[in-house]
């Protein structure tokens, strides 16, 4: 089982008590890297803005830069809300380099209080992080986590996305476009917002899950790898936040190839289990150096943090997802024993009616006896 190994430097970006845009939390950072230098986009919360008449934590979208991926300087707000479509925020980017522009996807707030039919997918591009050359609105329904893969698959733009974030069940989907123009098309996503289920990539094991798009999707020679974040039992009060990747056919990302059988990273250290929202740890960017998978993702929605691994190991280990393995504390494989289970209930034996488990065994003189515990249609055991 692959796990991300911690940044042992994390939080690798903290608020700024001293800057009032970022002063409350500064999280979920989307990274590109071009030419020798890392970009960073993530989203700035404030302790307290005034938005006409109502006040409120605005969150905006702030940049930074990096030469090795870790240590950021260059700190400063890219975007923040200029049309009515984004007034009340934004927030989450995600960005990608196509074409000879970058594509800053973020998710943009027109309402508030909150509520799924102001929260929407918005997109910002430009050449230089200085000027922003043009900002629009995508979707007209309420969905977020978008990114266009950074090539072309069989002649069209593809976007993967999260439809439905704040309406659950969500929904991970997959759209493709003849052209840029196309992106914001408000009847474009009419219809394919009217046959959504067929757009899908069902990455939940269970209805009570919650899949959100994490970082862009980074190509392979074996397939698309798509970091994501899993949350098991999004409904209940106690929700376990996890950080997968799944394995996407190179020309149908529909189709799944392989995928992780267990989180790479649940929270567990301080920074991820205290903040503004405690016990969360959220992919938002992804960045391959070498063989090594970079994850950036968020802390408790308060600070950036960094995570790494082999990235032939995870995409060995997801290709063999599809057979059942245990590791041993060796770190070796072992395998299942095809004809399992090797004992079972009998429903002739009262006191073993309703269970055979937990059995202890022993070899003597080449036969294995075992003794187990029977527990009987009376519950007892």
């Amino acid at each position: 089982m692959i796990l991300a190994q911690r940044y042992e430097h994390n939080p690798i970006i903290t608020p700024d008590i001293h800057t009032p845009w970022e002063n409350l939390a500064t999280f979920n950072g989307s990274v590109i890297e071009r030419d020798g230098i890392y970009h960073m986009v993530y989203r700035a919360l404030s302790k307290e803005s005034w938005v006409e008449q109502d006040v409120l934590q605005l969150s905006t979208v702030g940049y930074a830069k990096s030469i090795d991926g870790k240590t950021w300087t260059d700190r400063k707000q890219l975007i923040g809300p200029e049309f009515t479509w984004e007034k009340y925020g934004c927030e989450d980017p995600r960005i990608i380099f196509f074409e000879g522009k970058y594509y800053i996807f973020y998710t943009a707030l027109s309402s508030f209080p909150f509520g799924p039919d102001g929260i929407k997918v918005a997109l910002a591009t430009t050449t230089d992080f200085i000027t922003i050359t043009e900002r629009k609105l995508i979707t007209p329904f309420n969905a977020k986590a978008a990114s266009i893969f950074p090539d072309r698959i069989n002649g069209k733009i593809a976007m993967v996305l999260t439809a439905n974030t704040d309406r659950p069940p969500s929904q991970i989907s997959i759209a493709y476009f003849d052209s840029e123009e196309q992106l914001s098309s408000e009847d474009y996503w009419n219809d394919w917002y009217a046959k959504l289920p067929d757009h899908a990539l069902n990455l939940k094991r269970s209805d009570e899950d919650h899949v959100e798009i994490g970082a862009a999707p980074i190509k392979t020679e074996y397939g698309w790898v798509l970091v994501y974040c899993h949350i098991r039992n999004y409904f209940s009060k106690h929700p376990i936040f996890g950080i997968e990747a799944v394995l996407l056919d190179l020309n149908d990302p529909q189709k799944i190839i392989g995928r992780t059988n267990a989180p790479l990273i649940v929270p567990r250290e301080e920074y991820e289990l205290y903040g503004i929202v405690p016990n969360i740890v959220f992919p938002t960017g992804a960045v391959v150096t070498d063989d090594t998978l970079n994850i950036y993702y968020g802390g408790a929605d308060t600070r950036v943090c960094l995570a790494s691994c082999s990235m032939s190991e995870l995409i060995e280990e997801m290709l063999e997802s599809d057979k059942p393995r245990i590791i041993s504390k060796s770190g070796d494989y072992l395998k299942r024993y095809e004809q399992n289970p090797i004992l079972k209930p009998i429903e002739d034996h009262p006191w073993e009616k309703k269970a055979a488990f937990n059995p202890t065994a022993l070899l003597i003189d080449d036969t294995v006896h075992i003794v187990y515990r029977g527990w009987s249609d009376t519950d007892v055991s």
